[in-house]
């Protein structure tokens, strides 16, 4: 049942009549049953595995608490640890170890170790870090154990998060369920706008520019360089607006049951250097993976010196590229952005200081800072995107060499066998993109400055609603037919 679907907005409009019907005691049992029937329309067998894994979540925790001695404390952290990732690595990793492993064993397990299934197992990436930070942080003593099951295998399975994040604290997801209450109507207008504004950058953005990213990242080879540089850039943009898109779907889905999601995403592409950009983009997962593996690493590494920092960085940043996949296109990806991180790292005191003594410069670097960081984070999302490394660096390649023969000679053919006129994108549909570009960038930067809410109640009210009409109109009307499935899903 994915988020783009009638089947999905079918299912959301009678599950929140019901929970706004249900009584208040009986609510978090209706949000548990609501999400494992909505896991279920995906694999009612991973839907079994899910529950166990949340159900071993709750008891290794409330081990951790209860032992005295520290020593059987860590045994039962890394042993809850191992256990809770061993289904992810088997699952995600099919293709590495998986397959090779499901020869050796007969049965259900074997066929639970095959790719189709690891797809079938929709969401494991996000619902395994939910319940290892839970269980981290019962070690770590920042959290009391849930005291009811139900609250842990609600928290796992909260279904506007399960497909693509955010990845929420348990601390949070518990404060929200702690004591419901009746849902204002402000914030579930504010998710139905949400929601909205999530659904038009999924269908009018992102898939509009799937066309034609699809058409030039298919058969890489046969396009000249500046049309892969275009592709390129239009690929990172698509990124964007579907991930963005589907978070802002999750957290206006959220809103709507009265729950508050943590925020995703931060106007990345404006970031002025990588690190600053990674507190933007998919700002969960990059806290998550800062505080449970980069932290621990870098105190244990702190007697190398800055060998213990670079070995620190480059560990999580492949982390994160692996995360994505086994594939060696997301390694790389990694790798590069572990090398950004490191030369920008190693060299942040200069540059600081060289910007103080050139105070002129600070005003060229507001606008250079953003300008380099989003071209480097271009040129990694080619290795994101592409099937092969071998046809990333062909991309990336031909991409520089068209833009640069562009620039020379002052023409927009440099390389392959096919230019602009074999994409199938018509001047309509860059005009649809253009305008809509334009509007979810308007909104993103009033979300930045905290100024969309008040802006928004301050429109009369026949205004807001002439503008949710028409975005609804610009969605039916120039949203992409047979709209694909969202991109973070499949991770």
């Amino acid at each position: 049942m994915p988020f783009n679907s009638l089947e999905f907005i079918a299912f959301l409009m009678v599950v929140v009549s019901g929970y706004h019907l249900c009584p208040l005691r009986w609510r978090l049992w209706y949000l548990f049953a609501s999400s494992y029937l909505f896991y279920c329309s995906w694999s009612v067998t991973f839907a079994g595995l899910l529950l166990a894994l949340s159900g071993f979540a709750f008891v290794v925790a409330s081990k951790i608490a209860a032992e005295p001695v520290e020593r059987r404390r860590l045994r039962w952290l890394a042993g809850g640890v191992i256990v809770l990732l061993l289904p992810l690595v088997m699952l995600k990793y099919a293709s590495i170890p998986g397959a090779a492993l499901a020869r050796a064993i007969p049965g259900i397990w074997s066929a639970w170790l095959t790719a189709p299934n690891a797809i079938a197992a929709v969401g494991i990436s996000y619902y395994t870090f939910k319940l290892v930070s839970y269980v981290v942080d019962i070690y770590w003593q920042r959290l009391e154990p849930a005291r009811r099951f139900l609250s842990v295998a609600t928290y796992a399975a909260f279904f506007p998060q399960i497909l693509s994040g955010p990845i929420q604290r348990a601390g949070s997801f518990g404060a929200e369920i702690a004591a419901f209450t009746s849902v204002s109507p402000e914030l579930m207008s504010s998710g139905l706008r949400l929601m909205l504004f999530g659904f038009f950058k999924k269908l009018v953005v992102a898939d509009r520019l799937g066309v034609v990213v699809d058409q030039i990242f298919t058969h890489p080879r046969a396009y000249s360089g500046v049309v892969l540089a275009v592709g390129s850039y239009l690929f990172a943009i698509q990124l964007y607006a579907d991930f963005s898109g589907i978070t802002d779907i999750a957290i206006g889905t959220g809103r709507l049951f009265g729950i508050s999601s943590p925020r995703n995403f931060d106007c990345p592409f404006y970031a002025e250097n990588i690190q600053e950009f990674w507190r933007r983009w998919h700002m969960t997962l990059t806290s998550w993976l800062s505080e449970y593996l980069f932290t621990p690493l870098r105190v244990a590494s702190r007697a190398w010196g800055q060998a213990g920092l670079v070995a620190s960085i480059v560990i999580n940043m492949v982390a994160i590229g692996m995360w994505h996949g086994a594939a060696w296109t997301f390694a790389v990806f990694g790798l590069i952005h572990a090398t950004y991180m490191v030369a920008s790292s190693l060299t942040m005191r200069q540059r600081k200081r060289w910007l103080l003594r050139w105070r002129a410069w600070q005003c060229v670097h507001a606008v250079l800072g953003p300008l380099i960081t989003f071209n480097m984070v271009v040129a990694s999302m080619v290795f994101f995107r592409a099937t092969t490394v071998t046809d990333a660096w062909h991309v990336v390649h031909g991409a520089v060499a068209g833009l640069v023969g562009a620039v020379v000679s002052h023409g927009l053919h440099s390389g392959g066998t096919a230019g602009w006129h074999h994409l199938k994108w018509s001047a309509g549909d860059v005009v649809v993109v253009a305008v809509a570009l334009v509007i979810m960038e308007s909104v993103h930067v009033l979300q930045r400055r905290r100024l969309l809410s008040p802006v928004v109640r301050e429109i009369p009210g026949w205004i807001r609603w002439a503008g949710y009409f028409a975005l609804g109109f610009a969605i039916v009307i120039w949203g992409e037919s047979g709209s694909q499935q969202f991109i973070y899903v499949r991770f």
